[in-house]
């Protein structure tokens, strides 16, 4: 990981909970992502999927991603591409 910004910190269901969830975005080289991962002594068994940003919006749009936590890191990855390119692409 290259370099690591703050995204949001939310609750998950507020009212009922105080369980706090905090995203962030990392700047990372994916040609080295492995194609599993996870901590073999904890029983994890992670597939690890490399998209393109176009592709991650697309199946967003799609309705191929479910979960809210990567609804909103996408959603503010849309509304931020062209801030990070800049930053991070010059």
């Amino acid at each position: 990981m290259e370099e690591l910004l703050p995204v949001y910190e939310y609750l998950v269901s507020p009212g009922f909970s105080t369980e706090m969830v905090k995203l962030f975005c990392a700047k990372i080289d994916s040609s080295k992502a492995p194609q599993f991962s996870g901590a073999r002594e904890e029983g994890e068994d992670i597939k690890i999927h490399v998209l393109s940003t176009a592709e991650a919006f697309a199946a967003m749009d799609n309705g191929l991603i479910h979960n809210g936590m990567a609804i909103i890191a996408l959603q503010w990855l849309a509304l931020n591409l062209k801030r990070l390119q800049k930053m991070w692409c010059p």
